[in-house]
């Protein structure tokens, strides 16, 4: 006997078109076994690299606190894979909403970084080219805000089965995403070349924390053009676009480039010794607080003064001396150093 009423399936609905933006129903179990290694890698590298700037964060800084809340942000777009609840879709766009917001905060603080190169009175760039810099990125970034938006309405759509216009806008993100940090990224590689000519090469010997800063930078790159072409050729895209790897490892080290150093590009460089153009150009580092003097006795009752640093690996023999008479005598006094 037939049966009296009509079984419905997600296969139905996926022939007629009406769950494009479902990828659960679609993907298949290397998929799901992917997405979850892919999502599971992203998570906890954000929550090491967040632990990582807790650690090292000074307080009143604002550019710590800014790398902080990006990597907070992005941290929650790491779970959609793991839920299956309904009205699973608002929950997947609604983290995808903050995702967008991490993208654009890393932008700013990118921005943060190269500034002391475009505000200081010795600047590296002339006065007329920083001014245009700073216009130019800061209007453009700004401009960014609408398309932003309109793709955090877009994913709402899309993955919750309304529209697919997602589709369509998903291949030009990297466009109102990515140019201000690889500018970022350009600029600080003029930088070292003026101020350190070729010698890029000494500068990561002598920190290898730059290297790995500069190894960041490429990897983020070649995965945000991976995840570029990956939207772009149906054979690699997926079951739906922008579920795939290589966004999320390009993240990873997006984030990796600001918590590898916290402060900003100019104070790092000083600190590294910034080379003689450096100084030139744009100041010396501070100088350090000056050392305590000591003043020792000699073999013919003189009295030197020191530095602390100069004595401190010296053995003492303190019954050698004899402070009343030491106080009370006339005596000359030699400086060992300047």
């Amino acid at each position: 006997m037939a049966p009296t009423e009509t079984i419905s399936s997600p296969l139905v609905y996926r022939e007629t078109g009406r769950n494009f933006g479902s990828w659960r129903i679609r993907a298949t179990d290397d998929a799901f076994i992917l997405e979850a290694w892919s999502e599971g890698c992203m998570v906890g590298a954000l929550m090491i690299m967040s632990c990582v700037t807790v650690a090292n964060m000074r307080r009143g800084v604002l550019l710590h606190k800014l790398i902080l809340l990006e990597l907070l942000l992005a941290i929650t777009h790491g779970t959609f894979c793991f839920m299956a609840f309904e009205g699973y879709g608002w929950y997947l766009s609604s983290t995808a909403a903050l995702l967008y917001c991490s993208y654009f905060l890393h932008n700013i603080v990118a921005w943060v970084k190269i500034r002391p190169f475009f505000v200081e009175p010795r600047s590296l760039f002339q006065p007329t080219t920083a001014k245009i810099v700073r216009r130019v990125y800061l209007t453009t970034l700004a401009l960014t805000i609408p398309p932003m938006i309109f793709q955090i309405v877009n994913n709402f759509l899309f993955f919750n089965n309304k529209s697919e216009m997602y589709n369509k806008i998903r291949p030009a993100e990297p466009l109102f995403r990515d140019p201000w940090w690889i500018f970022t990224c350009l600029a600080l590689f003029h930088v070292i070349r003026k101020c350190y000519g070729s010698s890029v090469f000494a500068l990561i010997a002598r920190c290898p924390r730059f290297g790995i800063l500069l190894a960041a930078i490429c990897l983020s790159i070649v995965f945000t053009l991976m995840d570029t072409f990956a939207t772009l050729i149906p054979q690699v895209r997926g079951v739906v676009n922008g579920i795939n790897p290589y966004w999320k490892l390009a993240l990873i080290f997006k984030c990796l480039t600001d918590n590898i150093m916290l402060d900003d590009f100019k104070t790092e460089l000083q600190r590294l010794g910034g080379g003689t153009n450096l100084e030139r150009d744009m100041g010396p580092p501070p100088s350090p607080r000056p050392l305590p003097r000591i003043m020792e006795k000699s073999s013919d009752d003189h009295i030197e003064v020191t530095h602390a640093f100069d004595v401190q690996d010296r053995d003492w023999d303190w019954s050698e001396i004899d402070p009343p008479k030491a106080i009370h005598q006339p005596f000359s006094v030699s400086r060992s150093l300047p």
